[in-house]
């Protein structure tokens, strides 16, 4: 499952073409579900022409006079209730580089892979403030396995009520939401490995041989580290996906355009690159 909202002159669309062409060859028989505002549902470039291919469902909801940020993490917050039976939801920022099928085998109501790094401080001083709960262990809210099972629609229903709360403030994150009402509520939520979810804007990466690559959006248009960035810029300007990159990324498993430190070859299984890469790196004082 899939929320989409997707401005002018943005990329997210581009981005969840790409995420789910490289769900749909690593996990064939992915049925996929995209919930997107109205304005987006009724876009037609290459890019939502290939997600309505790709989609087994589409569902567009309303979100009223939300701006894009806004309408987003509404979807995401009310995507529980708007599809039946279990489900897991990925972001459009992602690259699958295996099979998903054991996230869906999860064993626990609600699953999901730590947050790295620690929550921002701008995002804590709001909880604190807001009297949201912090758990301990904060989970990232861009991959979950959910469970269709009351507990869950109740927690998350709890966090979107919250959330609608604080509209006002301007304040429109979803995960500090999210985790505060699971971590108020009876749902057993599984404490995945981080090769569910292996969040590449940290320096350091917590995965080997990650099954899905979180790339995160911030800045997307200025940067091209990874082949999400190439591929989705590349749709956008041709209308078409780069067959080869894409093949590329799935028989390699390898995202970045450019390989240079350490965590990146540790994440790709390759350790005496890694120790070269920090070789270098301590020789130029940079590590």
């Amino acid at each position: 499952m899939y929320v989409l909202v997707a401005p002018d002159g943005g990329y997210f669309a581009e981005m969840a073409a790409v995420s789910a062409t490289t769900l749909k060859r690593v996990t064939p028989g992915a049925r996929i579900t995209f919930i997107t505002d109205e304005m987006t549902a009724a876009l037609k470039t290459p890019a939502t022409g290939l997600l309505r291919d790709l989609a087994s469902d589409w569902i567009a909801h309303p979100t009223g006079d939300f701006p894009p940020a806004m309408s987003s993490r509404l979807l995401k917050l009310s995507s529980r209730s708007l599809v039946k039976g279990d489900v897991v939801f990925v972001d459009c920022d992602t690259l699958v580089a295996q099979d998903l099928t054991p996230l869906a085998s999860h064993r626990g109501d609600f699953a999901v892979v730590e947050d790295k790094p620690d929550m921002p401080d701008h995002i804590r001083e709001y909880a604190q403030k807001s009297g949201l709960s912090i758990p301990r262990r904060y989970f990232n809210s861009g991959v979950m396995g959910m469970r269709d099972k009351p507990s869950v629609q109740a927690a998350i229903g709890g966090a979107l009520e919250a959330w609608l709360a604080s509209v006002g403030d301007g304040f429109y994150f979803d995960q500090v939401f999210l985790n505060s009402a699971l971590y108020r509520s009876d749902v057993e939520i599984e404490w995945l490995p981080p090769t569910f979810n292996s969040q590449i804007w940290a320096k350091t990466y917590h995965a080997i041989r990650p099954r899905l690559f979180h790339v995160f959006a911030e800045d997307f248009e200025n940067r091209n580290e990874t082949v999400l960035h190439v591929m989705a810029k590349g749709l956008k300007e041709t209308g078409s996906i780069d067959q080869e990159a894409l093949m590329q990324f799935i028989e390699t498993g390898n995202p970045w355009t450019e390989l240079s430190r350490p965590g990146q070859y540790i994440a790709l299984a390759r350790p005496v690159s890694a120790a070269a890469s920090a070789l270098r790196l301590v020789l130029r004082g940079r590590l």
